[in-house]
């Protein structure tokens, strides 16, 4: 049986096209991807080096899992960058494993169509190569259940399976009691903590705004984008407009922290605007990103693929992004 490259799981499919240096898995657990003869050979390298370890397989795997939908190339520098992703702690795996959760099962008191408990036997066919065909009605029910177990893993960058049982049961299940026991489901207490991850500031009239502080953005900025967000019904904040005398990053991650959501301007590719987005996400606070089209190419690849919106001058930056707002933020 074929497997993938990156996590060793078997493989739905694979596509080769060498002639063009790309190929194409898609993999129980990673998901979608392509990889470049580049990216190939980077991997290859890491591999052979010993130092493509289980922190950061399951890192990889966890971020092609949460990016389908968008076309994953993987190439050199974009290995090099996925490499050095850290470690999540375990009560960001639990999170993001019951987000998922929540997210395919999205109605109140929907059973929860995984068998969780296979979980430790599939990652050990996994390890062991001794994944069944799916030629009968036990294979293709451990072949559908896998496929539903894998995906989970994935996003909880889940190592093997002591580590599920411990954070899936263990802490999830029983500490919290997210999700019951008897045909599992999301509890309400699950649903009453997600809650906290979709308005974490609900009360909240605040917009922060990270942007180019260039003079021809400062313009933008107060005859659109401040405009925009009034009009929404929001407090705009930009931190070159606020008299403080605090540090300036104690300032900036004090104001993100207190507001309803982020709008990050790309326009300018400016590493302060990268750093206070991806702040304000790991708050679970939402981002709006917006960018000049003629600056598009040069947005960052790990968030190229977001839904970006695209401005040509400040009108039509002002319609766009006052039509996200109201259609977005609740």
């Amino acid at each position: 049986m074929e497997t993938c490259p990156i996590c060793g799981s078997p493989l739905i499919n694979d596509f080769k096209m060498p002639e063009e240096y790309i190929w194409e898995y898609y993999c129980y657990r990673c998901g979608k991807f392509k990889i470049l003869k580049t990216g190939m050979h980077e991997l290859n390298q890491q591999k052979y080096n010993g130092k493509f370890n289980n922190v950061i397989i399951v890192n990889i795997s966890g971020w092609i899992r949460e990016n389908q939908g968008s076309d994953i190339i993987l190439d050199k520098e974009k290995f090099k960058s996925l490499i050095s992703l850290p470690e999540l702690s375990m009560f960001e795996k639990a999170d993001k494993m019951l987000l998922y959760l929540a997210n395919k099962f999205p109605i109140a008191g929907m059973n929860l169509d995984y068998e969780f408990n296979d979980a430790h036997t599939i990652l050990d066919m996994v390890e062991k190569k001794t994944f069944p065909n799916n030629t009968d009605q036990y294979a293709h029910k451990t072949h559908k259940n896998a496929i539903n177990l894998l995906s989970l893993i994935a996003i909880g960058r889940i190592i093997n399976g002591s580590e599920f049982s411990f954070i899936f049961s263990r802490y999830i299940k029983y500490t919290k009691g997210y999700i019951t026991e008897e045909s599992p489901k999301i509890t309400p207490e699950g649903w009453e903590y997600l809650e906290t991850f979709r308005h974490p500031n609900p009360d909240s009239k605040k917009a922060f705004i990270a942007m180019w502080f260039d003079e021809e953005m400062e313009e933008i900025y107060d005859n659109y984008i401040s405009k925009a967000i009034e009009e929404a019904g929001y407090k705009p904040i930009q931190i070159g407009r606020k008299e403080h005398n605090n540090d300036i990053n104690d300032e900036i991650i004090g104001e993100i922290r207190s507001c309803k959501f982020i709008v990050a301007d790309l326009t300018g590719n400016r590493g302060g605007v990268y750093y206070e987005a991806g702040f304000a996400q790991g708050l679970n606070l939402e981002v709006i990103n917006t960018c000049r089209e003629d600056h598009l190419k040069d947005v960052h690849f790990d968030i190229n693929h977001r839904n970006i919106i695209k401005w040509k001058d400040g009108n039509e930056l002002y319609e766009k992004l006052l039509n996200r707002i109201k259609a977005t933020i609740v």
